[in-house]
């Protein structure tokens, strides 16, 4: 018999190969989490040390079943390169929060600032004046200057900038330049990292959890455990947050939050973007589309609002023991007797392969069933840090 660790690593494992392709929409997805190239190799090393000399303090917010996992291999040199770009692309940018909402306060500033020296320069032209003229051209340059680098510094606006001078460019080696440059941007942005599970509470239906995932620039997210209005397997949400989007959709401005609520989540400002939110009646009849904003609240917190119903979900990471517990209990089929008893292989259809991961997992659950039975509102990494006066909704640590 297979030991329940090895077990639990192999279903693990499978779950988030299966998820890491962009043909499966409603697999699970893994979090990309950047790490400096030492960091790494100090991570190997220590999951090949011996872990009995380890403290056990190290362990003491992790339930038995996930430790003494079999250790991961060593980082190759193709994920250590993309690593090290996207280390690079976060010194380079202002990514989220109070700064970033100055830098862009501080380019507006300029701009007005480019315009007002612009119509000077106009009438210095007019009047013939050529000393006058040189100063305030001097001037004018010196803006431009300064509104460049700031601009260098937006993550969005580059992405946008880049993306369009993409698409119009003539060769394909600036046409790849300049999409090497959008990816960088793009890897900054917290809209687009929301990839992987989240859990937030369906008002009377309780906890769920989705997945999101993104096909080119659009975000889906789709439910892994449903409700008898929208089922697991549908999309919960969607929204496009390509930057090139029709001039007639309306830009949303942001939140501008009070200020007891900007000291808590360390921002005065929160960013929005449309998209629609989908709705159904008992059993999923005349499931409709209606209009909805995503909200973005920091890099660990989203949340998403169906505008005409005036409905708003928080949504937060799940703990990997609240995920397998969710998963358990409302997310799993049950499983076909045909499922073979061993382990499947890479050439094995992709159907058997996430039944076989699945099944893996009740069994582990067999096993670690009094460990893992665990309460929603007690599950390690879900616990409530604020509750309004007028909700009993909990908002995520």
């Amino acid at each position: 018999m297979v030991a329940p660790q090895r077990r639990l690593t192999a279903s693990l494992s499978l779950l988030l190969a299966l998820g890491l392709s962009s043909r499966f929409t409603q697999s699970f997805v893994a979090v990309r989490t950047p790490a400096p190239r030492q960091i790494l190799h100090r991570l190997h090393e220590a999951s090949l040390s011996d872990k009995s000399s380890s403290n056990d303090n190290d362990y003491m917010y992790h339930p038995s079943e996930f430790l003494n996992l079999e250790p991961l291999p060593p980082p190759s040199d193709r994920r250590l390169e993309r690593l090290q770009q996207e280390m690079e692309a976060q010194s380079q940018f202002v990514t989220f929060g109070d700064e970033l909402w100055k830098l862009r306060a501080n380019m507006d500033d300029l701009s007005k600032q480019l315009v007002q020296k612009m119509r000077a320069s106009l009438q210095q032209q007019n009047k013939q004046n050529k000393k006058e003229l040189e100063h305030v051209d001097d001037e004018f340059e010196h803006i431009r200057q300064q509104l460049r680098r700031m601009e260098a510094q937006d993550p969005e606006l580059v992405y946008k900038l880049e993306l369009s001078d993409a698409k119009e460019a003539i060769s394909k080696r600036d046409k790849e330049r300049h999409e090497a440059k959008a990816v960088a941007a793009r890897s900054c942005l917290p809209q687009f990292q929301l990839d992987g599970l989240w859990v937030g509470k369906y008002g009377a239906h309780g906890y769920e959890l989705i997945n999101v995932t993104y096909v080119g620039d659009t975000l889906f997210a789709t439910k892994v455990t449903g409700d008898r209005n929208v089922p697991r397997g549908e999309i919960t949400f969607q929204i496009d947050l390509s930057p090139l989007r029709s001039a007639t959709d309306a830009v949303l401005q942001p939140i501008v939050l009070s200020e007891k609520a900007a000291s808590k989540w360390k921002t005065q400002k929160l960013p929005r973007y449309g998209g629609l939110g989908q709705v159904a009646e008992n059993g999923f009849r005349n499931h409709q589309w209606m209009d909805g904003q995503l909200i973005i609240i920091g890099k660990d917190y989203f949340s998403f609002a169906w505008i005409p119903i005036e409905q708003q979900i928080f949504f937060g990471r799940p703990s990997p023991e609240l995920a397998l517990k969710m998963l358990r209990e409302h997310g799993v089929a049950p499983l076909r007797s045909s499922v073979a008893a061993g382990p499947v292989n890479v050439d094995d259809q992709l159907e058997v392969q996430k039944e076989y991961a699945m099944r893996c997992l009740e069994m582990t659950d067999e096993v670690f069933e009094d460990e893992l039975d665990l309460e929603l509102d007690d599950a390690p990494g879900f616990s409530c840090i604020w509750r309004g006066n007028d909700s009993d909704e909990c908002y995520f640590e």
